[in-house]
């Protein structure tokens, strides 16, 4: 078996012995100075090339299915692994799928490294990256400040901060989207925390890089790469990505994968290399040479390896905490354009700001209404003149009364029917699909401000503070009464709970949610986003739940709820009940993400609504 990655406790020996033969170079001690802490260190700037070395023939979407021996898989990640297919890089969005550290040391175009220093002091304020392939554009901060918190945008390169340790440059990265740990299947979680030591040996650069994510990872993985760097500067440093067509007359509904079991390929690399199926598998015991012993029984490893092919033990709870702050306070995040995000208090709120006043997307639980009002009074001067409610579910609608009487009534300048409305001159207008009015009153008592102003079927539009907003009904995704807000200028989609980033959606399927009608909602929003460069940037999306994001973890949360449909669907056709169906734990590979063992919304309870609107519906996965 060929082991091709180091486990944790090589980290000491690396570091000792780089700090023995490189060129190490005296500390500064920090002055407390507010431009950032006096550093100095190995000076890294030159143009590079990657050296194939570790894991020389597995870059930019190379390698055989099952070739991750020596990889700490746990069995979420090699669940997924062997439901990848590689025609899942036919999907729109993943053909310009962004590198993420340390996967983007290896891609084969060039790279740059160069240093960002104050003009007036010269301290060093960040060393700069730049990737050629997928246009890796990353920032290493080294002036002391802290990372992002939780719930700001992820990216591919990450937010890194970095300190020399001798003659080593130390970089830690968080807020990395979800990315390839080998892009034969194996994936790297968007919770992922990356270590990276680089140390330099004349015209090489070393770097060793450990991997913490507690998704898809047992143990830390270590590896390394290396970089030769070009006396000459070549031209090319752009490698621009633009999707397109790929299979014509393809719904955008199926997704490319394997059900359990039913992978093909999972013996090429195992039969041609002549390694136990076993040790290609993966884990954290393939690290160690005990493992050797586990297959030298040929039968009894087989049948191991098989038994991996399918979820087995309990059910896991989401090992991912929630990024929203719970500290009693409204936290307040730009977003883009002048949209911010308002979190603390249940649900985000959306607040767009400009010279007519706010007009505020959902309004939280209401138990912090008061900060929420206070928070939206820093951000303008003006008073709230709209509210739209994304549904009718309490944490989404709790604050409606406190921030409509907080407002002002627009309605001489709003609606032509304005003022019919039954709350004309209370405060700001309430907007809102009928079903969330209609719910909202069926609520025993009632929930406080209703929707006003609704709409049914046709999109609900607005020129607000000098930008289009558009507001679009979607039903049967969550509830028979969901909404997105699109601010155009902005380009920022606020999706209530069609899409979150911390849970499986809550398809409430007595209030008229259902699966396919949820996967219809999230293709209706990646219709109209637009990404900046290698699926980062562009549109940005603020969830109902969790931090902001873009297309890109939309496209994710799509791509798992239609293999799970296609799951449940074929066990469905086998006649298979609903008990049947949680005993073959069809979801394990994303509950270590998004599932829940308690709480409001289990996972059992989301397997519950899948089954029950697909034997309920006549619509069945889509194929071609």
């Amino acid at each position: 078996m060929r082991t091709i990655t180091f486990g944790i406790p090589v980290v000491a020996l690396f570091i000792c012995s780089a700090m023995f033969f490189g060129q190490v170079q005296a500390q500064s001690p920090g002055l407390g100075n507010p431009l950032g802490p006096m550093v100095s260190g190995t000076d890294f700037s030159g143009s590079y090339r990657w050296l194939n070395h570790q894991d020389a023939t597995l870059f930019t979407a190379a390698g055989d299915i099952a070739d991750w021996g020596g990889i700490p898989l746990n069995d979420a990640a090699r669940l997924y692994a062997l439901s990848w297919p590689a025609s899942r890089l036919t999907v729109k969005q993943h053909q310009c799928m962004g590198y993420v550290a340390p996967y983007t040391w290896m891609s084969p175009g060039n790279h740059r490294i160069w240093e960002e220093r104050d003009p007036f002091t010269q301290r060093l304020v960040a060393i700069h990256y730049w990737g050629q392939i997928s246009q890796v554009d990353r920032t290493i901060y080294m002036d002391g400040r802290p990372h992002p918190p939780a719930y700001a945008p992820h990216t591919f390169a990450g937010f890194s901060t970095g300190t020399y340790e001798g003659n080593i440059l130390t970089v830690t990265t968080t807020h990395i989207k979800r990315g390839w740990i080998r892009a034969n299947g194996v994936p790297q979680s968007d919770a992922a925390t990356v270590t990276e030591h680089l140390i330099r040996h004349g015209d090489t650069v070393t770097i060793l890089a450990v991997v913490n994510d507690p998704v898809y990872l047992s143990e830390p993985l270590s590896k390394t790469s290396l970089l030769a760097r070009q006396p000459v500067a070549p031209d090319a440093w752009l490698y621009a990505c633009d999707d397109s067509e790929q299979i014509l007359g393809r719904k955008n509904d199926y997704i490319p994968s394997h059900l359990y079991g039913q992978n093909r390929d999972i013996r090429e690399y195992a039969d041609k290399n002549k390694v136990p199926l076993l040790g290609s598998f993966g884990g954290r015991e393939t690290l160690y040479p005990e493992f050797l012993g586990a297959v030298k029984d040929t039968a009894a490893g087989e049948a191991a390896a098989k038994a991996k092919m399918f979820p087995s033990g309990p059910q896991q709870a989401s090992r991912v905490p929630d990024p929203t702050p719970n500290d009693g306070n409204i936290h307040v995040l730009h977003v883009s354009g002048n949209v911010y995000m308002l979190t603390g208090d249940g649900a985000n709120i959306a607040v767009q700001v400009g010279p007519q006043g706010a007009l505020v997307v959902d309004t939280g639980s209401g138990n912090l209404s008061d900060k929420v009002i206070a928070e939206i009074g820093k951000l303008t001067s003006k008073p709230v003149q709209f509210i739209v409610n994304t549904s009718f579910h309490a944490e989404h609608v709790g604050g409606n009364k406190k921030l409509q009487t907080a407002g002002a009534d627009p309605s001489l300048t709003g609606s032509f029917f304005s003022n019919q409305f039954a709350d004309a001159g209370q405060g700001a207008t309430v907007i809102g699909h009928q079903n969330v009015q209609t719910r909202m009153q069926q609520q025993k008592p009632p929930l406080d401000a209703p929707p006003s102003d609704t709409y049914i079927e046709d999109r609900r539009r607005k020129y607000h503070n000098g930008e289009p907003v558009e507001i679009f009904p979607l039903p049967n995704a969550i509830t028979d009464g969901d909404s997105i807000v699109h601010f155009r200028r902005s380009d920022v989609i606020v999706t209530g709970d069609v899409f979150t980033t911390t849970q499986y959606p809550f398809v409430d399927v007595k209030n008229g949610g259902t699966l396919q009608g949820e996967i219809q909602a999230l293709n209706f929003i990646l219709d109209r986003t637009v990404y900046q460069h290698d699926e980062d940037g562009g549109t940005m999306i603020i969830p109902g739940h969790g931090r902001v994001t873009n297309e890109w973890e939309v496209a994710e949360y799509r791509d798992m709820l239609v293999i799970i449909r296609d799951r449940v669907q074929a066990m469905i056709k086998n006649g298979a009940t609903l008990d049947q169906v949680k005993a073959a734990r069809l979801t394990a590979d994303y509950d270590v993400r998004f599932g829940q063992t308690t709480g409001p919304w289990t996972t059992d309870m989301f397997l519950e609504a899948v089954y029950t609107s697909l034997k309920n519906s006549p619509q069945t996965a889509t194929t071609k």
